[in-house]
């Protein structure tokens, strides 16, 4: 019997000659994980189990996992520990995770409460109450573990900033920074591009390469700078290796020295072949650095004749970043501005402004307070932060807002309370404002203490202080604080002056809880308040280093509902106004949560919280239930509207505002403003 081959009777079949069987399984292993990772991210131990997960829609993996932590000399007995493992898989090929310790175990297959459980949730996609439920375990076995609000994205991106440095002789430095994570550890390579001999010339060129990075964007920076230390001698513009950065991901700019050897083959290729077309000649960086250096000294010159205000205007027209407080004086100006200070922090603070002798501007400033730059719902804080200075600027003026500044930066450990120098800014021009601590001097500072810390004084020491209202906090005149408008934020915080002495104070917490009708309808997000008579205000810190135990355990607590919202973002938003009124030692939250929640239509009234109650609150059950008759969604213009009803201006529905004719004029409130 003849044997045919169907491949010569089918020429146009393909043969798969080049078929060398099925691909490999892909598998990222990694010591220091306690499993390896399969095709698209599938943990398996190593014992070749499979361990529950959840993969979320960015692509970040969830495990809870039982870690030796022997490398780790904080966890010395017992050394494993269940930990919260989050991992995800760059574009470049990078693995990135973060492990936070949930709770001891005896061995690596110890399975006690909750760690079936918290794998369930995750099965089940439950991912916000397992991040709650192991944030409640760890805390009571004193193991430090964020809330999961406050939990970050993993950080997998690559950055590159300029700043300054020192070098072994002393000498201040420039240079160039790259940063990434790999595994659980941050890195980072320095590259040096010049050195000075005096901080002043550095600061100048280091200003200047954030300015091109910004305005021109990072290939020309890094070329200009890749220029700098060719010049300096700290590169060799001949060097083998033409990356400026040798360690890392790749990098997503290409270099003079690749650009220039690119352009040798290229040249080496074509010979002689003249009549080819090449390719469009790019700018040298140094020349686009040169226009833009020209750009701005043109900018100076232009308003060299301009004086006070008028150069002010015109020197600031362009800077997106800095918004003057008005009206814009003569001499010295301000701003209260967010801003990334390095790629992890972002900071408010307010900044002081004058003009230098050349039309340079002089600049000085204080930070106020820090927050994580990957974290949006902080960044929004920020800028909820930022608001209710301005808003202070607008209604008591600069000095009242650089008050509330200065008491912000005293609580923050970013100002002394009990300096020398009084001044917040020691650069430029006298301020335009008394600072609190120079309007005390030579009196006791009641200013010095913002957290609450107590000195215990002999009988025979003690003296009486005088006394302290709220009032005081802002130090104003008559004519500045004006006449409180009844029902406003103003009104509650006068209010308290009048009051009785406050209870001592103790331990309280803002929380967020989900709402939903009888029928799982979502409403919003209630923000809550819940004080615990029996623990010292500063538990937060006690637990931090001691830990949690049945002794510290409270069995008294009570709680009130503040406010409701359609979101968790305009919860934390309204938390952090709340808090900007706040005075640790003369108004707390407690203190002032009663009256907002009557302002905000709900009755202000303290529960008591039974041991399940209490329970249930440390176990994070979060989801309250209301019938839509009892949701009051927070108004943020309760307060106008109070202040335009105790004027005697009437309140328009939306219906008669649109029946107003546009010809009519408009109606002249007989009071004097």
């Amino acid at each position: 019997m003849t044997q045919t081959n169907p491949m010569q009777d089918h020429p146009d079949w393909d043969a798969y000659d080049d078929y060398t069987g099925p691909e490999p399984e892909r598998i990222i292993d990694d010591p220091a994980l306690p499993f390896t990772l399969h095709d698209d991210l599938v943990p398996i131990d190593r014992n070749g189990m499979y361990v529950p997960n959840h993969l979320d829609e960015s692509g970040t993996l969830h495990v809870f996992a039982a870690v030796d932590h022997t490398d780790r000399p904080e966890f010395d007995s017992p050394v494993v520990h269940l930990s919260y493992i989050r991992a995800m898989e760059t574009e470049d090929g990078r693995l990135v995770y973060d492990k936070h310790p949930v709770m001891p175990l005896a061995d690596m297959s110890d399975q006690p409460f909750p760690r079936q459980t918290l794998d369930l949730m995750l099965m089940d996609g439950d991912l916000e109450n397992a991040q709650e439920l192991a944030h409640q375990t760890a805390r009571s076995h004193g193991l430090a573990f964020p809330e999961h609000e406050s939990l970050p994205p993993l950080d997998t991106a690559v950055r590159y900033d300029f700043a300054g440095g020192v070098e072994d002789d002393g000498s201040p430095a420039l240079l160039a920074v790259k940063s990434w994570r790999e595994g659980s550890v941050d890195r980072e390579q320095r590259l040096t591009i010049a050195s000075y001999g005096m901080a002043a010339a550095l600061d100048v060129d280091l200003r200047e390469l954030d300015e091109v990075r910004d305005g021109f964007g990072l290939q020309t920076a890094m070329n200009l700078a890749e220029s700098m230390a060719v010049a300096s001698g700290y590169l060799h513009d001949g060097r083998d290796d033409t990356r400026l950065f040798t360690e890392g991901p790749p990098d997503p700019f290409t270099t003079n020295a690749e650009r220039e050897r690119a352009a040798e083959v290229f040249i080496g290729d074509a010979g002689e072949l003249d009549t080819e077309e090449l390719p469009a000649a790019q700018p040298a960086p140094s020349s686009i650095y040169a226009q833009w250096a020209a750009d701005a000294q043109s900018r100076r010159e232009a308003n060299m004749p301009l004086e006070g205000a008028a150069w002010f205007e015109a020197t600031f027209a362009d800077n997106a970043k800095v918004d003057l407080l008005q009206p814009i004086n003569d001499t010295v100006n301000y701003a209260v501005v967010v801003t990334d200070s390095d790629p992890w922090t972002t900071e408010l603070m307010v900044e002081k402004f004058w003009r230098e002798p050349g039309g340079y501007v002089g600049s000085d400033s204080l930070t106020i307070d820090t927050y994580d730059s990957d974290d949006e719902v902080q960044r929004d804080v920020a800028e909820a932060a930022r608001a209710t200075l301005l808003g202070i600027h607008e209604k008591r003026g600069l000095e009242a807002m650089m008050h509330q500044a200065e008491l912000g930066a005293m609580e923050n450990r970013y100002l002394d309370g009990d300096r020398a120098d009084t001044r917040l800014f020691h650069d430029g021009p006298p301020d335009r404002f008394e600072t609190l601590a120079h309007r005390v001097e030579g009196t006791p500072n009641l200013y010095w203490n913002t957290t609450g810390e107590r000195i215990e004084s002999p009988r025979d020491e003690t003296q009486e202080l005088p006394a302290v209202t709220p009032e005081r906090v802002y130090l104003l005149d008559e004519a500045d604080m004006g006449q409180p408008a009844p029902d406003s934020w103003d009104a509650l915080i006068a209010a308290q002056a009048d009051e009785e002495p406050a209870r001592e104070a103790h331990y309280w917490q803002m929380h967020y809880r989900p709402v939903e009708t009888p029928e799982g309808e979502p409403l919003g997000t209630a923000l809550f308040v819940t004080a615990f008579p029996q623990l010292p205000p500063d538990f937060d810190d006690y637990i931090d280093e001691f830990g949690m135990d049945d002794t510290v355990y409270p069995t008294e607590a009570r709680t009130l509902e503040m406010a409701h919202f359609a979101s968790e973002v305009d919860a934390k938003k309204f938390d952090a106004e709340f808090r900007g009124y706040l005075v640790s030692g003369l108004l707390d939250g407690p203190e002032l949560a009663p009256e907002v929640a009557k302002l905000e239509g709900l009755s202000g009234e303290w529960q008591d919280m039974d041991y399940d109650d209490i329970v249930g609150y440390m176990s994070g059950r979060r989801t309250v239930v209301r019938a839509e008759s009892e949701w009051h969604l927070h108004n943020p213009n309760a307060e106008r509207e109070a202040e335009m009803s105790s004027a005697g201006i009437p309140l328009l529905s939306d219906e008669e505002l649109v029946q107003i004719e546009p010809d009519d004029p408009a109606p002249t409130p007989d009071f004097d403003l």
